[in-house]
């Protein structure tokens, strides 16, 4: 028996006649940010596919409808990457809650212990259009780096910078408490 890659094993049972829905949602969920644009994509997550319709939660029932009118040309967007070409798209408050948001709010990120507060303002850039080598990319990570840790707290153990939720929590950042705890 030989070892395949799991691109390939999932490639295979996508093949098989019961997982047609399954690979066509796949493609639905690539190509949705360039059918509807990045900023769109934020506010809306596709659900699944059922009887040729896909079902598209919507962070608020304003982007709903305004979807709504704009179905028939995102259906053309996306069908055009489709074997079988959807029927319709139904956009839905319902399932946005229940979905596994990726931009959760802000308050509940809060309260947890290893919340760092504000990220220090750094330049905006396209990252569409600005290509950096593996050395400016990096540069640019440990200068925000270094930005975000003059206003945290050391640990008393490691000496290592961390939030102050954690200090409050566990009397130490969470790398210490977790070897603790072993």
């Amino acid at each position: 028996m030989s070892l395949e890659g799991l691109n390939h094993l999932i490639k295979g049972l996508e093949s098989q006649e019961s997982w047609q829905v399954q690979r066509q949602f796949r493609m639905v969920l690539t190509h949705w940010p360039k059918a509807v644009g990045f900023a769109v994509a934020r506010k809306t997550r596709p659900t699944g596919i059922q009887r040729g319709t896909l079902y598209v939660a919507t962070a608020t029932a304003g982007w709903a409808q305004t979807l709504s009118y704009e179905r028939y040309n995102i259906l053309k967007k996306l069908n055009q990457h489709q074997r079988q070409p959807l029927q319709g798209i139904r956009f839905s408050t319902a399932q946005w809650s229940r979905s596994e948001n990726p931009n959760p709010p802000l308050a509940s990120n809060a309260q947890h212990p290893s919340y760092i507060g504000q990220v220090p303002n750094m330049p905006v850039q396209d990252a569409r259009t600005t290509r950096h080598t593996p050395a400016e990319a990096f540069g640019q990570w440990a200068a925000t780096l270094q930005e975000m840790q003059k206003a945290q707290a050391t640990c008393g153990q490691c000496r290592c910078h961390c939030p102050q939720g954690e200090l409050d929590r566990w009397n130490v950042c969470a790398l210490c408490a977790a070897k603790r705890m072993k």
